[in-house]
């Protein structure tokens, strides 16, 4: 089957799969981040990839296929009930651990919470994520009256300027402790708001309050129908391990050319380094990226 695919100019199954993953990818240069008056430092020194959204009902359900411990979550019962037409919202009431091992079957990982104001909040460090101020009718929250999350990627006008969404309001997100390690009955964090609560914006600074983040703290094991989650890597090490992935064929190459593109200028040193390393698949990224 693979090598009917890759003769007919298409890539196979699982190089589809691959492919697929990266093109979800938003390139996050490196760059400086400080927020608040008590400069709360954000800054990634290395590039990152991220999620164009939330990672979705249909992308849980296939994980699960793959996961026999998932058979025994409390969190079946739930995911059991999903409706096969909504396939594209949000997936939900999974817990820290497990949004932890869906982040490493993908090979990637849950972002840190100072990775993920630093793509919400960006280098200009903004309180929303679509600019300075705050709008109407551009995230999926209490304020809307909704009776539930919406399909990812919904609220275009709701986006970063590179194209993330869904980061204010639909579902909460898992993130993980900036200390990569986190003590035995401290509490974990979700980010951003859902369509359970009012919008927020990321962060806000008062005298009396000092720096407020949009955030939830809970126990690592809670599950709530409004909390998810999206994934997040070193842009160098996931590239460097998947790139051998994306297969040889030419609609591969113009599939992955086009990531490229998308990422631009700001991605063609680190693929400059990469592509040194004789990868064809990032020589694909760098010809995209270069224009």
């Amino acid at each position: 089957m693979s090598l009917l695919l890759t003769a007919c100019g298409g890539p196979s199954a699982e190089e589809e799969r691959a492919i697929a993953r990266l093109e979800r990818l938003v390139f996050v240069p490196a760059g400086v981040c400080s927020l608040g008056r008590e400069d709360l430092d954000c800054s990634n020194e290395r590039p990152l990839l991220v999620d164009r959204y939330e990672i979705t009902r249909r992308e849980w359900k296939d994980f699960l296929a793959r996961w026999p411990a998932g058979t025994t979550s409390a969190g079946r019962r739930v995911w059991d009930g999903w409706e096969s037409e909504a396939e594209m919202l949000p997936a939900t009431f999974m817990n820290q651990a497990e949004a932890l091992i869906f982040a490493a079957s993908e090979g990637m990982r849950i972002p840190t919470q100072r990775e993920w104001l630093r793509i919400s909040a960006g280098t200009r460090a903004q309180p929303w994520p679509w600019g300075p101020s705050p709008a109407r009718s551009v995230a999926n929250t209490l304020d809307l009256g909704l009776p539930g999350a919406l399909g990812v990627g919904t609220f275009e006008a709701g986006a970063t300027p590179s194209g993330v969404y869904d980061l204010v309001g639909n579902v909460r997100e898992w993130v993980a402790s900036d200390e990569g390690e986190r003590e035995v009955g401290e509490l974990a964090s979700a980010m951003g708001g859902s369509w359970l609560a009012h919008q927020e914006p990321l962060f806000d600074w008062d005298s009396s309050r000092g720096l407020k983040k949009n955030e939830l703290l809970v126990d690592p094991r809670h599950r709530s129908i409004d909390l998810g989650m999206r994934l997040a890597a070193s842009a160098e090490e996931y590239l460097r391990s998947t790139a051998s992935s994306w297969g040889g064929s030419p609609g591969a190459r113009a599939r992955v050319r086009a990531v490229g593109e998308g990422w631009g200028r700001p991605a063609v040193e680190l693929l400059q380094g990469l592509a040194s390393e004789d990868s064809v698949g990032i020589e694909w990224l760098l010809e995209g990226a270069r224009g």
